[in-house]
């Protein structure tokens, strides 16, 4: 069996930052985009491995998560893109948001290949902005998409639920109305962040 190799770059492993829907600050994001640069810069790549793994913080090192498989060398022009995306919070948000959907349709492509992983039937994959908004009595927002079943409101997440899962980016919700699920995956936005989008 093959893996899926259709899934685009993936900007985190490039800079080898851990991809996260916490906000990374700029100096971080900066100082990753160098030793990217040096690390695969053809004539400086030899002498600065050494000195790139000690100035680099372990909170932001990639975990490898492809086992003894040799790291890819990537061009300036891909370390440059993945620089610009992830320090725009609004290109990252937007880049997150394809990433964590090509990575959930791979998986279930692999699961439904029978891989030993259980499959859910009826667990479709959306992203936060797939469903509608509103602002409940209490003042707190809520989401929600019809199901299949005919109910209306039948997927329901509260602002809460949203809370308690932030750190995954993902959360599984049963229908209200039948045995269906579905995965909503979303980010997180910085507070910082939304002032600077909505200011811009």
């Amino acid at each position: 069996m093959t893996l899926i190799t259709s899934l685009p770059l993936d900007y985190y492993e490039i800079l080898s930052v851990r991809f996260t829907s916490a906000p990374i600050s700029k100096q971080e994001l900066k100082s990753a985009y160098h030793r990217a640069l040096l690390k695969h810069h053809p004539d400086k790549a030899a002498a600065s491995a050494g000195a790139a793994a000690q100035d680099a913080p372990a909170s932001l090192l990639a975990s490898d998560t492809h086992g003894s498989q040799p790291a890819r060398a990537y061009t300036i022009d891909e370390i440059t893109a993945a620089y610009k995306v992830l320090s725009d919070p609004s290109l990252r948000a937007e880049y997150d948001r394809t990433l964590r959907l090509d990575r959930a349709r791979a998986a279930g492509l692999e699961k439904a290949r029978g891989n030993g992983v259980l499959f859910h039937t009826g667990l479709e994959v959306v992203d936060l902005e797939d469903l509608s908004c509103e602002e409940g009595e209490d003042g707190e927002d809520f989401w929600y998409r019809g199901c299949r079943c005919g109910d209306e409101r039948g997927f329901l997440l509260t602002e809460r639920d949203l809370e308690k899962e932030a750190e995954n980016g993902e959360i599984v919700v049963g229908c209200r109305g039948c045995s269906l699920w579905m995965k909503v995956l979303f980010a997180v936005e910085d507070d910082h962040d939304a002032e600077q989008e909505r200011g811009a």
